[in-house]
């Protein structure tokens, strides 16, 4: 199992000498504080993996009666609720390992999508898991009552209590629903916030009932806390100084891009992350993503010579996981010989070290985090990697990374709007 490997070289081409060196000190000091320094806010579980990967054989033993027995699997959540199950499944699920098709839900209010996962689970064997912190959010309640309502026509109350699961934290009115039904109740630990779930039930029955190696997972996360924790903060507190300087120079739009179609989901992780913990006081480098080569065609033209106030961060996969070579085809003579026996791992290797070349050779500080390959593995490591960073980067900026405020601000004017009681 190979770890990840960050290359910043061609972004400290960008910095004046000498500069890192001291941010680089101060990120490290605010990691060990991130795990040393008492939780008086509540809000560093997911700091410890063990702490945070908790009822895991409830929920082997539920992942594996959700295989057995769904059709069709149902996700209800919205933001860090569903985005770091999403990102893996839909980036490594094998595509014939007997598990039931995934919708995800409770995460917009278009009556034609909603309508359209409940015209999908239509004569299937469904299963549901609803995960709320608090259940006080809109899209994940409202989904909950209509996906409830749907099932109740089929299923007595008894069939309904196997069927739906529920995750929130202890003496929310979720887990109340869970014990006035039978429903199974899992913990959305109290001193995790939603888009550092990864680790958390939140994050992981999803992976036991697609299929997915969760320990595998798990140890992906345990690997990369002890190493960051034996040296300093180590890659994580490096991205974040780099992050910080070019921040300080004027580079305030972070793009993260791949030449990997699979990441495009971890992709909307990674915004949430990143946005949410770092958009605040008007400050923050704003985040925004790309799959290549087909974005080169598009925003691609804007990386090259577009606004100097761009960062690209590549996230490159040694392994793709698969081969396709192009066999000669000279009587066609579409002149496209020069691909004759070539891979697409090469050519799509060629085209990634060529656009990292051309972009900053334009003027873009580009960032190179790699990873062996695509696996349970490398989502746990990737996952505490970039929220170890995220919380760094967000000291750094002086802003507190865990609290989301300026999400609240919407929320209180529609419910007001809608006439929720007490708004």
């Amino acid at each position: 199992m190979s770890g990840l490997v960050l290359d910043t070289s061609l972004a400290q081409a960008f910095l004046e000498q000498g500069t890192l060196g001291q941010e680089r000190e101060r990120a490290g000091a605010f990691y060990r504080e991130l795990i040393e320094a008492p939780d008086t806010a509540g809000v560093k579980g997911w700091v410890s993996c063990e702490e945070a990967a908790v009822q895991l054989d409830l929920m082997r033993e539920k992942g594996a009666e959700i295989r057995e027995k769904a059709d069709v699997f149902v996700l209800v959540g919205v933001g860090g609720s569903n985005q770091a199950a999403r990102a893996v499944v839909e980036s490594i699920q094998p595509r014939y390992n007997g598990a039931p098709e995934i919708l995800y839900a409770g995460n917009t209010f278009s009556p034609y999508e909603i309508g359209r996962i409940l015209d999908a689970t239509a004569g299937r064997s469904v299963y549901i898991n609803v995960i709320a912190k608090n259940f006080e959010t809109l899209e994940p309640g409202s989904h909950f009552r209509v996906l409830r309502q749907r099932m109740q026509e089929r299923y007595t109350r008894e069939e309904m209590a196997r069927r739906v699961v529920l995750t929130g934290t202890y003496g929310s009115r979720l887990e109340e629903i869970a014990q006035e039904n039978g429903y199974t109740f899992l913990s959305f630990p109290e001193r995790i916030g939603g888009r550092y779930s990864a680790f958390s039930p939140v994050g992981l029955l999803p992976l036991a009932a697609m299929g997915l190696d969760m320990d595998a997972y798990l140890e992906g996360g345990r690997q990369m806390q002890e190493r960051l924790r034996a040296e300093g903060g180590g890659i994580a507190a490096e991205y974040a100084a780099v992050r910080s300087l070019l921040y300080q120079k004027g580079f305030d739009i972070e793009m993260l891009v791949s030449f990997e179609p699979r990441l495009r989901w971890f992709s909307r992780w990674w915004w949430q992350l990143f946005g949410e913990s770092e958009g605040k006081q008007k400050k923050g480098i704003f985040p925004a993503s790309a799959i290549y080569s087909e974005d080169l065609h598009s925003i691609g033209q804007y990386m090259q010579d577009g606004r100097r106030n761009l960062i690209e961060s590549f996230l490159t996969v040694e392994d793709p996981g698969a081969s396709v070579r192009i066999a000669p085809d000279p009587a066609f003579g579409d002149r496209f010989d020069y691909l004759d026996g070539m891979d697409f791992a090469q050519i799509n290797r060629a085209a990634e070290d060529a656009t990292i070349r051309a972009h900053a050779e334009g003027g873009v500080p580009c960032i190179r985090l790699t990873t062996g390959r695509l696996d349970e593995y490398a989502f746990g490591q990737l996952y505490y990697f970039f929220m170890a960073a995220c919380a760094v980067s967000g000291r750094l900026l002086g802003v507190d990374p865990f609290d989301q405020e300026g999400v609240e601000a919407y929320k209180r004017l529609m419910f007001r709007t809608l006439g929720k009681p007490g708004v």
